[in-house]
């Protein structure tokens, strides 16, 4: 199998991930910040894809903005499929990455708060 890159931002602004996870990595070394990607199956691509760097996240909507500028919007539930495994393993080795943490029902459960937001009593 093989990974290639992605379209350009200008070409695909935005990116509907299904069968998704989210990590955080330490991208430039163990004593670095540690950043947010996204892996799933790109819907309108129909392959895996990770994400650059997360630099927001609307748990209303689903909707992520990296740091490529590009929006990556969730959908379904969270759980990788192989494509988007295999994607998101290579990505890791590239990157040089050797540290992870996934984060993906920290995802989900933002989600779901946002979406059923309790009502005060009173």
């Amino acid at each position: 199998m093989f990974i290639w890159p992605i379209q350009s931002v200008e070409d695909r602004p935005d990116v509907t991930l299904t069968d998704w996870a989210a990590f955080e990595v330490p991208l430039n070394g163990p004593n670095e910040a540690w950043t947010r990607h996204l892996a799933g199956w790109s819907c309108e691509d129909r392959h895996g894809q990770v994400c650059s760097a997360i630099e927001s996240f609307d748990p209303t909507t689903g909707q992520c903005l990296t740091s490529s500028g590009r929006v990556y919007r969730l959908t379904g539930r969270p759980g990788m499929n192989g494509d988007a495994q295999y994607v998101w393993n290579r990505w890791k080795r590239i990157a040089g990455v050797e540290s992870e943490r996934d984060v993906t029902r920290e995802v989900l459960l933002a989600m779901k708060a946002d979406q059923n937001p309790q009502t005060p009593a009173g």
